[in-house]
């Protein structure tokens, strides 16, 4: 089997996994406790020189961060649905949100939740932690806007937008007190009860 992922429940990993039990890509899970230490270790390094999950195997080719990774089987795995190309209308609106889950929100939640429970290296301000709190309510009311009139991100149906987002809502709900509203609320909803998230989200609370 040529591909390998890495994955600890709970972490970034889960777009990876999520992804290919959507896109139906058989691959070696190879699922590892959340373990600072251990990632940090020559051990873990020697798998992943940035010392995290996700890390992917192709082969001998090593794959990281979440999104990159998502791209690189969406590209190479494809044609699939769940990718949007250049040509299409909802093309824009697609990569927005594919990388916004990450850069735009997920993010913040890290140095939230980090800096809620005391860890190190998240400890900040009083005052940066509400700066992240405000560019999190403030990317959940762009998603509500977003949301009005269709059940997913794009008017076209379930793309790997909704899978990278999916995973930064599930990120918010478990990890710091913020409130969803209704829309968004239904819209979390619908992506975790799809079959390929269930299977990927069975190791973790997802209520």
């Amino acid at each position: 089997m040529s591909l390998t992922l890495y994955h600890s429940p709970g972490t970034r990993s889960i777009r990876v996994r999520w992804l290919l039990e959507e896109m139906e890509i058989p691959f070696e899970l190879k699922k590892i406790k959340y373990d600072g230490k251990y990632f940090a270790s020559d051990e873990f390094r020697a798998i992943n020189p940035m010392g995290k999950v996700p890390a992917l195997f192709d082969g001998d080719q090593l794959v990281v961060e979440s999104i990159a990774i998502m791209e690189y089987l969406l590209n190479k795995f494809g044609p699939s649905s769940l990718n949007v190309g250049p040509e299409e209308k909802e093309y824009a609106t697609y990569l927005q949100w594919l990388h916004m889950a990450e850069g735009g929100m997920a993010n913040y939640i890290a140095v939230s939740f980090g800096n809620k429970f005391d860890m190190d290296p998240y400890k900040v301000s009083e005052g940066y932690d509400a700066y992240c709190r405000y560019q999190i309510e403030k990317a959940l009311g762009f998603l509500e806007s977003q949301l009005q009139g269709k059940e997913y991100l794009l008017q076209r149906g379930f793309s790997a937008a909704d899978i990278s987002l999916g995973y930064t809502l599930f990120f918010a709900k478990t990890c710091i007190d913020v409130e969803f509203t209704d829309t968004v609320t239904q819209y979390y909803k619908r992506l975790m009860s799809r079959p390929a998230a269930l299977v990927t989200m069975a190791d973790v609370k997802t209520s």
